[in-house]
């Protein structure tokens, strides 16, 4: 375990983690990104509503990754399947 610092809408955060610097970096990194764009083109002007925006956008991203896997894994399953039946 490590801890990694890190720095999101100008605030400094100590973050303790598993993962490696290079992944947290990478997060912090993808969410500074998401940060800006929210600032670009909202007319949030709290730091508290630009990082709640910041955080549906990125929850609505997750949301919709782990639905496309989920219909990819159920569309494996039934190739799998179909080829296991045809081999029979």
């Amino acid at each position: 375990m490590s801890i990694v610092d890190m720095k999101i809408l100008g605030q400094r955060l100590a973050v303790k983690s598993d993962e490696d610097e290079e992944h947290i970096k990478s997060v912090e990194s993808y969410l500074n990104c998401k940060v800006s764009e929210i600032k670009e083109s909202s007319k949030a002007v709290s730091t508290l509503d630009v990082a709640l925006l910041a955080a549906l956008n990125v929850t609505g991203e997750l949301i919709k990754i782990k639905e496309t896997l989920e219909k990819r894994d159920k569309r494996s399953e039934a190739l799998s399947d179909m080829i296991e039946r045809g081999l029979e």
